[in-house]
């Protein structure tokens, strides 16, 4: 079962994948509580986690799809690592907008090792981010990559020598304080704009831009700024 913890009066919810065999009603538990979370208005921001040393539990591994959900949630996503993650528990960590891990944490995508390809983004996520000579490299020899090299090819954002969760949370709270709607609206630019040419791209954050200013926040950020003081945004 996966459990869900709520914080910041329900602002941040982080989702802590288990450790455990749940087969295939993993999958479909999992979607659905994306979707839940997504449409939930209060929710600004969103931790997802593991209560295994890997990202992704071996007893998990053939549950593909996961990734896929993680992209429906219209919220920021922060990927914490405590330890490892390989495999399936990588691609489901590159679904996620922002990636901390612990300075001791170690990353593969080996799949090819067991005369298989990646099936949950990997080859299009991965390539993205570190660059498609690295990423090629990277699947094709399933090495394993430490938490600096991760940080430099920028597989992950941030390493930690203490607890990755306790940095996300003030990464979350940060989040949280600002414009919900702001930033659910930037990550949908930047996301649908990599697709995009870059005209497109300029046209569609444009049009994002013109719909944020006829919302109530856009008019508490005005009026915050120039009655100095800290913004009390409500996602309207």
């Amino acid at each position: 079962m996966i459990n869900i913890e709520r914080s910041n009066d329900g602002e941040i919810v982080v989702l802590r994948l288990p450790n455990s065999d749940m087969n295939n009603a993993i999958r479909w538990e999992f979607e659905d509580t994306c979707i839940t979370v997504s449409q939930d208005s209060d929710v600004r921001v969103v931790i997802l986690t593991s209560s295994s040393p890997d990202f992704v539990s071996s007893a998990l591994e053939n549950n593909f799809g996961l990734a896929s959900y993680v992209s429906l949630i219209k919220q920021p996503v922060l990927g914490v690592i405590d330890d490892s993650a390989h495999g399936l528990g990588l691609e489901l960590l590159l679904a996620s907008d922002v990636r901390i891990c612990a300075s001791k944490s170690t990353f593969s995508m080996a799949h090819v090792a067991h005369g298989a390809i990646p099936s949950d983004g990997g080859t299009q996520r991965l390539p993205r981010l570190v660059g498609q000579g690295r990423a090629l490299e990277l699947i094709l020899t399933g090495r394993v990559v430490g938490a600096q090299e991760a940080l430099e090819m920028g597989m992950v954002h941030q390493v930690c020598d203490a607890d990755p969760l306790k940095e996300a949370f003030c990464i979350a709270e940060k989040i949280a304080g600002h414009g919900p709607r702001a930033a659910q609206y930037l990550k949908e630019a930047v996301y649908t704009g990599s697709d995009m040419t870059l005209r497109q791209g300029m046209s569609l954050e444009a049009d994002m831009s013109v719909i944020l200013q006829s919302t109530l926040d856009r008019i508490e950020g005005i009026n915050s700024f120039l009655e100095r003081r800290p913004p009390n945004f409500k996602g309207d």
